[in-house]
């Protein structure tokens, strides 16, 4: 029979897993739960737990010796026998996600880009710069921010090297 605890004229009982647990000498605000689908680890000392069954790429493997406990999920909430399952917080998990896809070369040339490995010393390529690209039509509507000091007419700055406005445009 499950302990109860008392409030005033109601009681309430203590659910059976937890009760188990605390009699165990477990901190129960250290538990976790897990819910999953149980698999196929490869290890008898493991318990393979996939999140979900449409993408099996992604579990974790858990030591038999880490779970606390084990109850079957409700069916409306984990449909074709989906289970809990409680552990310490800081218990050591493997967790797995790996996927194969089909792609061009591409779509994944960023993450193997050759560029700096083929050209290592190449000084024209000024990777640590913005360099933002406008339309032609568009560039028209910009007004400078920088003219280089050979064209100033009158300088109207303190620092002509970094800023300097020809006449029709210092006003």
């Amino acid at each position: 029979m499950a302990d109860t605890a008392s409030s005033g004229e109601q009681e309430f009982s203590v659910h059976p897993a937890l009760a188990r647990m605390a009699a165990e000498g477990v901190d129960v605000a250290e538990v976790i739960a897990l819910a999953g689908y149980i698999g196929a680890s490869g290890k008898d000392d493991l318990v393979r737990l996939h999140p979900e069954l449409d993408d099996m790429s992604v579990s974790i493997d858990i030591p038999k010796s880490d779970i606390l406990a084990v109850k079957d999920a409700p069916a409306p909430t984990m449909p074709m026998g989906g289970v809990v399952v409680w552990l310490a917080r800081t218990a050591e998990v493997t967790f797995r996600r790996t996927r194969t896809v089909s792609a061009t070369a591409a779509q994944v040339r960023r993450f193997f880009d050759a560029g700096s490995v083929l050209e290592p010393n190449n000084t024209e390529r000024a990777v640590d710069r913005l360099n933002i690209q406008l339309s032609p039509a568009f560039r028209a509507k910009v007004p400078p921010v920088y003219i280089p000091p050979d064209q100033c007419a009158v300088c109207t700055s303190k620092n002509c090297s970094s800023h300097c406005l020809p006449p029709c445009q210092s006003q």
